[in-house]
């Protein structure tokens, strides 16, 4: 390769590397969405804890208002305590659950609470703050959490009303004779019905801006993925112009070789021929190169099914090839580019049978059709992918074939040419007990006629 073409044959893998940061995620990198709102609770709280503190020390000692110093610092050391251990847990958790975030809501309800019932009950203008509890934990969790916050906070702000620790000045003239006077309900069916409207809206609203978040995720790796495949037919082509010529001059001086020598024995026309042949078939593996680096150049959907598609398979690997594979189609009508379909289903055959011991089960090609998708299913029943290494299958250059069996394109390969066409592919697999690769596509309004 020409010195000159080296800096044409990098660009692609910057570019590549370009997009992926792009596509990583900067912040919170390696810990999990509960566990960067676990970090931000415990800042919460501390201020919490810091706001009442001062709350509790400025009514005692400046507005000189007598309140259980004494039962009100404890409830304030618990406050404290808790989110010094709640810290030590966020230090050392990287995934923690949703019940366990839903807990400490819980304690901090519990807290209020107390600190309520010794500093007047329901009078106390402070038990308001019932709805910062359900404010946050609808952003951070579920409609199921919330609603349980919001059921603890109205129960528990009811049993204020019969036991609390009377402070005289949180007292009021309307406020007295039954301890459930119309005012006192009023405002217990007030924070009721606000705690309830919080939750469902934030929740719903909170819900929304996750799925568009995820969404541009989505779109954010398609596009990082639709790069990355440039890079390959970028580079594919480079490859096939700089190896196209020396390889036409081999192929010539062949021919010449072969000429001069037909009067030689006929082993030395026998090696020409091989050297002709060899090299016929470096340009068939360049031009496949080229195409499944992305799709076949100028190849367009076509109406075609899933028996020509088979047919079309069995022709280009081969009967020997495919001994071993097991076919149970489901005849259906569809439109998809087909040369670009029969390299994706090959590589996934390929796949299935460098995955399956000699001697082992045989391999299922399976093709179904679920309303208006039609589905390629290859199952193999081989060593299975590791846990560790699922998330990262369909990586380019990512393969968990021994070392020179394979360069990981396979399934890249195969997830763009999904994702190009509307569709997607599924990857299930259990160690020990083999690999399952589902090929969606759509059948499009085309196909539906000749099904």
């Amino acid at each position: 390769m020409s010195e000159a073409a080296a800096p044409t044959l990098a660009a692609p893998e910057r570019a590549g590397e370009t997009a992926a940061r792009r596509a990583a995620p900067s912040v919170g990198a390696g810990r999990s969405a509960t566990a960067i709102t676990l970090t931000w609770l415990v800042r919460l709280r501390w201020g919490f804890f810091l706001a009442q503190a001062a709350t509790i020390a400025g009514a005692r000692y400046v507005l000189s208002v007598n309140v259980p110093i004494g039962q009100l610092a404890v409830v304030v050391g618990l406050s404290g305590l808790s989110n010094l251990a709640l810290g030590q847990w966020a230090r050392r958790t990287r995934d923690p659950s949703a019940s366990a975030l839903g807990a400490v809501f819980v304690l901090d309800t519990l807290l209020l609470t107390a600190l309520l019932y010794f500093a007047g009950g329901p009078a106390n203008p402070f038990s308001t703050f019932y709805l910062v509890h359900v404010t946050i934990a609808a952003v951070v969790l579920g409609m199921r959490w919330s609603a349980a916050v919001v059921a603890l906070s109205a129960l528990s702000y009811a049993a204020l009303f019969f036991n609390h620790v009377t402070v005289p000045a949180m007292e009021h003239a309307h406020h007295s004779g039954t301890a459930f006077s119309v005012h006192l309900q009023g405002m217990w069916v007030a924070l009721t019905i606000a705690a309830s409207l919080i939750a469902y809206f934030v929740t719903r609203v909170s819900k929304a801006l996750r799925a568009r978040e995820a969404d541009l995720l989505r779109v954010q790796q398609l596009a990082a993925r639709n790069e990355k495949l440039a890079s390959l037919s970028t580079l594919a082509a480079g490859a096939a112009h700089e190896l196209g010529t020396p390889l036409g001059t081999i192929a010539i001086a062949a021919k010449e070789l072969e000429r001069s020598i037909r009067s030689a024995p006929d082993d030395a026309v026998l090696d020409a021929r091989l050297i002709r042949d060899e090299l016929e078939r470096c340009r068939e593996i360049i031009r496949r190169m080229s195409a499944n680096a992305g799709q076949a150049i100028g190849e367009l959907a076509e109406p075609t099914s899933t028996d020509r598609v088979l047919a079309a398979l069995r022709e280009r690997m081969g009967p020997a090839a495919l001994a071993n594979v097991e076919p149970e189609i489901t005849d259906a009508a569809f439109v998809a580019p087909v040369q670009g379909l029969v390299q994706v289903l090959s590589n996934l055959v390929q796949n299935a049978i460098h995955a399956t011991p000699e001697g082992g089960a045989r391999i299922t090609l399976l093709s179904d059709v679920v309303g208006e998708v039609v589905r390629f299913t290859v199952q193999d029943r081989g060593r299975g992918i590791p846990r560790a290494d699922l998330d990262r299958v369909g990586e380019p250059f990512f393969t968990t074939k021994p070392p020179g069996q394979g360069m990981g394109l396979g399934l890249f390969l195969a997830r763009a040419f999904a994702e190009r066409h509307g569709g997607q592919l599924v990857v299930a697999s259990e160690e020990g007990k083999g690999t399952r690769v589902t090929l969606e596509l759509p059948r499009t309004a085309l196909a539906r006629g000749g099904a």
